[in-house]
């Protein structure tokens, strides 16, 4: 009987147990160790409110990860210079037998990044005087040109300043004279029908080319000119013009009365850049002659004409090789110191066409240079040619002679109008009636050229 109580009492506190778990607000669990059921009762206290659940605090736990690297700052700019340019040329010191150049001059070549400072300082301590400065567009430099001291000489105020690191060279301002000689009998103008111009006329006078002629200044209103274009400047050192070698090569190329010009139809620009020194001779220098290639920059010639010679110069050798690069045709007299004489400049010069003289009978003149720079020949002894105030005279040598050159090339280039340097060149030369020794030589060079064959592109 105990065993059943026992039974139905444990099955009792099963259901009680079970119903407790099911309401968890009501009723609380005890159990004592001896296993006898135990009665609760339902507490009459009202249930405190559930508390809510805080949310989870979170916490961010120190890394040792570094923050992440901010985007790189942009470099700074540094304004680079650029670098320092040193100009190098030979130097301008004259051969030691050289005397043709004004004897208290010097032309200065200084280099483009020194400074004002820098260029004072090469100078001052010389005690030179500044007389002008320019960029001449040929040789394609800025240059000055200083006056020395009294008794200061020239190739040593050369040697100090070329050894000055401002300076790229320095050099003499040369002197070049006019190759003519007066006094000759008084002759025909045989030389037209030398180079054929009766013919060469029939088909162009030079209309649309331009000669410059540097030398004296052309006398404008000499009767001869009538009609002729004739456009004139001046860049001498202002000792005055009256020599008339200027208005007598304008004559050869231009005349169009009594006498005919080569190339009456062109345009002549005539550049003084000779004049009458303090012994009265007809002299250019260095510093006009370049003056003068502005000029003839300026206005667009085709051709230069420079009917004079003198010694060599770095300076006239660049505005020559300028000049060769901007298609105009440098045409020069070989000069007039004879047969033995060395070569004068800026005949020998190989980009300048180098100018003989002949006579009626085709023979050299007699003072003529000769070497194997001569180019061509032309007539130029015995000639009738322009004076000044309307008159005439007679007149010998290389600078003639160079006219004649310079009017053929105008026709040429009249006839081929386009034609480059080296076409107008070829053209002159081929056209040319070999004289002397066959072939080229020093006495003749390629001959007498012929107009009408080289305006028709042909070959004697």
């Amino acid at each position: 009987m105990k065993s059943v109580t026992r039974k139905a009492n444990r099955n009792v506190g099963v259901l009680v147990l079970a119903f407790a778990m099911a309401l968890p607000g009501l009723v609380v669990l005890a159990e004592d160790g001896g296993g006898e059921a135990v009665e609760f009762r339902p507490s009459t206290k009202p249930a405190k409110p559930q508390r809510e659940a805080k949310p989870a605090r979170t916490t961010t736990r120190a890394t040792t990860q570094k923050p992440a690297a901010a985007a790189p700052k942009p470099a700074r700019r540094t304004q680079t210079r650029a670098p320092r340019v040193v100009e190098t040329a030979p130097s301008g010191q004259p051969p030691a037998e050289e005397t043709r150049f004004i004897a208290n001059e010097v032309i200065v070549r200084f280099q483009l990044s020194s400074t004002s400072g820098a260029r004072n300082r090469a100078v001052r301590s010389l005690g030179m005087t500044h007389l002008q400065g320019r960029t001449f567009f040929w040789p394609g430099v800025t240059v000055h040109r200083y006056r020395l001291s009294p008794g200061v000489d020239v190739r040593t105020v050369i040697e100090r300043l070329e050894a000055n690191a401002a300076v790229v060279n320095a050099q003499p301002n040369y002197l070049y004279t006019l190759q003519q000689s007066d006094g000759v009998r008084k002759l025909p103008q045989f030389g037209n029908d030398k180079v054929g111009l009766s013919e060469a006329h029939a088909r162009t006078t030079g209309s649309n080319t331009r000669i410059a002629v540097v030398d004296t200044a052309v006398d404008g209103t000499h009767a001869e000119f009538s009609g002729a274009r004739i456009s004139s400047f001046d860049v001498s050192d202002g000792g005055g013009n009256v020599d008339p070698h200027g208005t007598s090569i304008a004559g050869i190329l231009a005349a169009n009365a009594k006498l005919t010009g080569v190339a009456p139809g062109a345009e002549v620009v005539s550049i003084a850049a000779f004049s009458k020194d303090a012994s009265g001779n007809t002299v250019g220098n260095t510093w006009t002659i370049l003056e003068a290639t502005n000029i003839a920059h300026k206005e667009k010639v085709d051709i230069l004409n420079m009917s004079f010679a003198g010694p060599a110069d770095p300076l006239l050798k660049r505005a020559m090789e300028g000049a060769k690069k901007r298609n105009v045709l440098p045409v020069a007299a070989a000069g007039n110191e004879g047969p033995d004489a060395a070569t004068l400049f800026p005949a020998g010069y190989e980009q300048v066409i180098a100018v003989t003289a002949t006579d009626t009978e085709n023979a050299v003149y007699a003072n003529a240079n000769t070497g194997d720079h001569v180019d061509i020949a032309a007539p130029g002894v015995g000639l009738l040619v322009l004076g000044n105030s309307s008159g005439f005279r007679t007149s010998s040598g290389t600078s003639l002679a160079t006219a004649y050159i310079s009017g053929i090339a105008a026709l040429t280039l009249s006839a081929n109008p386009g034609a480059d340097y080296a076409t107008l060149r070829a053209l002159l030369e081929n056209s040319a009636t070999d004289l002397g020794t066959p072939g080229k030589d020093s006495v003749f060079g390629a001959g007498i050229p012929s107009a009408v064959v080289a305006i028709s592109g042909l070959t004697n």
